[in-house]
């Protein structure tokens, strides 16, 4: 069993690949992936292609491949949330004190949000933007990074993003089992679930807080969602099951099976009230 650990994105990076021997210049792609995605796609740092749009007048701007790809799928989950989620959250974030950058103003949104589509690799806006793709960044950049190792000819892998992740199974077939944190414990599981050639996120609202709000904005009032206090999700890669646990949170439970269609998720809620909501076809034990 070969391990990579680094820290990236803001959380501890944890991979291990079951295989006697692996590239020696793996390691190294690995971290510059990360560290490159972080540079392009990270609101937290002010040359990032994410704040390109901070003083952006109304108009239509050239994007990445990769950005358009990310942003194509934001304005999909948009739509399946009822505008519920928006990338845009970023200028409400820092409205209320959340991640403003080191001596930057914040963008100061009006009474109504700026409005933006992307086209391909256009993005068209009506005025300053402060995108924040950690609702479904880091999902993407685990997918890739699992593209990276399977480049590189080992097929039995995890890749484990800060507690969202993607794993093959091991090279003796079995798959791995991994536990599901009680959102606000963290010395207590709720559950197990075994991932074989599948992605897993999870999301809780405790760990982002400032004051008596935390990052999971409810765009339509401004506030942080109170209903639900976290989620889990299995997809068929990372990037799907962290769009799904941006949706549990954003929707309303009567949108969660069109989400679960289209994303082809299973999943877990754990609502405020104390009850916990999981699918027909969610497969993990719970405790």
């Amino acid at each position: 069993m070969h391990a990579i650990e680094f820290q990236g994105l803001g959380t501890a990076w944890s991979i291990a690949i079951d295989a006697p021997t692996v590239p020696e210049d793996l390691e190294g792609k690995i971290i510059a992936y990360v560290r490159d995605f972080e540079s392009r796609f990270s609101r937290f740092l002010p040359g990032s292609e994410v704040n390109a749009f901070r003083n952006a007048v109304a108009g239509t701007y050239p994007v990445s491949s990769e950005f358009g790809r990310l942003l194509r799928r934001a304005a999909e989950l948009r739509e399946l949330t009822g505008g519920v989620y928006d990338p845009i959250v970023g200028g409400v974030l820092e409205s209320a004190g959340y991640g403003i950058q080191s001596g930057a103003h914040p963008v100061q949104y009006g009474v109504t949000l700026p409005s933006w589509s992307i086209e391909d690799v256009s993005v068209t806006l009506d005025g300053p933007i402060a995108f924040d793709l950690g609702g479904i960044g880091k999902g993407y950049c685990i997918d890739r990074i699992a593209d990276l190792i399977r480049s590189a000819g080992c097929s039995n892998f995890i890749v484990d993003g800060g507690g969202d992740m993607y794993g093959t199974s091991k090279a003796d077939g079995r798959p791995w089992r991994v536990a599901i944190e009680y959102p606000g414990r963290p010395d207590t599981a709720a559950g197990v679930v075994e991932l074989r050639q599948a992605g897993l996120a999870v999301s809780d609202s405790f760990r982002r807080r400032f004051g008596q709000e935390h990052h999971l904005i409810d765009l339509k009032n401004r506030k942080s969602v109170m209903a639900v206090v976290g989620c889990a999700a299995v997809a068929p890669d990372a990037w799907a099951a962290d769009c799904m646990t941006s949706g549990l949170f954003l929707s309303v439970p009567e949108r969660y099976p069109e989400l679960a269609r289209i994303l082809q998720a299973a999943y877990l809620v754990f609502r405020a009230d104390g009850r916990a909501l999981a699918s027909i076809d969610w497969e993990g034990e719970l405790y």
